[in-house]
């Protein structure tokens, strides 16, 4: 499988995740996938830090397609 984070600067180094925590982050664990496609990041689950794809600096940097990743999202949610 490809690293999604090959070539890029990884959203724990971009956030200066602890080397405590992010080895145990979704985002870390599964680098075939960027973090915002992770169920929960160590951001949301240890400092509460709410999921906004619009502001965040790793999604704006990194996303293919600027529209809005988290409208896609929630329709793939409502179909479910």
């Amino acid at each position: 499988m490809s690293n999604f984070w090959d070539g890029k600067i990884p959203c724990w180094a971009i956030f200066n995740c602890s080397k405590y925590v992010y080895p145990h982050c979704t985002a870390y664990l599964n680098p075939e996938s960027p973090c915002w496609e992770s169920a929960y990041t160590q951001n949301e689950v240890l400092l509460g830090i709410k999921r906004d794809c619009k502001t965040c600096k790793v999604f704006k940097l990194y996303s293919i397609s600027k529209t809005d990743f988290c409208s896609i999202n929630s329709s793939k949610k409502d179909s479910a």
